[in-house]
């Protein structure tokens, strides 16, 4: 894989953009231990030079000092190396940790272990009882969950997480489903509210009424045969179609997705996202899925917006291709998705600005 630069801080260490939410941060540092060196034992991650460098600035991000750090960023231009918080930790912190890993890679004999002797060094630690209680539940053991549960929410009564693994345990131990507002539903194209159905299917009508109009109106052939009008309509209706599904969320953001977002590559270096698939699909829109199918593949990973970004680029080339004049239809396949891809990628821009008018 290509190889960009070395990790300037610890957004660059657990590739996140500097936008990411804690919920973010511990899905990517799930997803790193989930797969790191899983023939070592529990004890002997933390003691890995990589897996520590990972674990301090999870640490550091969804600690208290995360303003702090983003301020320090600013003034040094995004260089600041989180420092070694692993060393900080007690004992029974330590063993967290690792208990955590353990249940993330399905040793759930480890986790149990490791969990139990936390909850031992340290008999008011909620955060020992609720992983407990997750591996309990893992085991199928219900009645030693909820009691786990319990005794998180005995140590820390406010804690809203504690109270619903609570609800959902129950409603298994007693043969019920869990209730849906507990029911964890990704965000995604498939469900988003009525009103960002409705932009998205104007958008769509109103590029197959330029399609209408282009048939009867290709103009002079231009670059590589391609007619002039067909560029200017592939540039602006990919610019609608991305405008419009950033705008309503069907995809995410901009910056996390293409700019931000960060591939793990060997050793400690990192390969950017956009630099895979946007750069491609501008120059050879055809390389562009290749690209990112390799860089899916070694991340493990795959983002639903790319995916669909690729989709829209080869259906309005496919597109155009079938209606394109005999004797530019080549040029069009070969060519017509570098435009299209071009404007997708700016309207996916403008359109990812916060304020967005469908936002869920």
């Amino acid at each position: 894989m290509l190889k960009i630069r070395q990790p300037r801080n610890a957004y660059d260490l657990l590739g996140l953009p500097r936008s990411a939410t804690p919920v973010q941060i511990r899905a990517r540092y799930r997803h790193l231990a989930r797969h790191y060196r899983t023939e070592l034992r529990p004890g002997e991650l933390l003691e890995e030079e990589q897996f520590r460098r990972w674990t301090n600035a999870y640490l550091l991000l969804l600690g208290p000092e995360r303003r702090e750090y983003d301020r320090r960023l600013r003034e040094s231009r995004g260089r600041d190396q989180p420092a070694d918080a692993v060393s900080g930790l007690s004992e029974a912190g330590r063993l967290l940790i690792e208990a955590q890993v353990a249940f993330w890679q399905r040793k759930l004999k480890d986790a149990l272990e490791l969990a139990k002797e936390a909850a031992k060094r340290e008999s008011r630690n909620a955060e020992a009882y609720a992983l407990l209680g997750n591996v309990l539940r893992e085991q199928g053991k219900y009645p030693n969950a909820l009691t786990m549960y319990n005794y998180a929410i005995q140590f820390d009564p406010n804690n809203r997480r504690y109270w619903q693994l609570l609800e959902e345990i129950t409603a298994l131990r007693d043969g019920r489903e869990i209730p849906r507002r507990f029911r964890r539903e990704p965000t995604t194209a498939l469900n988003r509210p009525a009103s960002a159905w409705v932009g998205v299917a104007l958008a769509v009508i109103f590029v197959e009424l330029s399609i209408l109009y282009l048939r009867a109106h290709w103009g002079e052939p231009a670059f590589f045969s391609i007619p002039t009008n067909l560029i200017y309509w592939a540039l602006g209706d990919g610019f609608l179609l991305g405008l419009v599904l950033a705008a309503t969320g069907v995809l995410g953001a901009f910056d996390d997705e293409l700019v931000s977002y960060q591939v793990m590559g060997f050793g400690v270096e990192t390969t950017p996202v956009g630099v895979l698939v946007a750069l491609p699909g501008i120059v050879f829109f055809w390389a562009a899925p290749l690209c990112y199918a390799a860089v899916a593949f070694l991340d493990e990973h795959v983002s639903l917006s790319i995916v669909i970004a690729l989709l829209v680029g080869a259906v309005m080339t496919v597109g155009f291709g079938l209606l394109a004049p005999e004797q530019a239809r080549r040029a069009v396949y070969l060519l017509s998705g570098n435009f299209v891809f071009f404007g997708f990628l700016g309207g996916w821009l403008f359109g990812s600005i916060r304020a967005r008018v469908f936002e869920h």
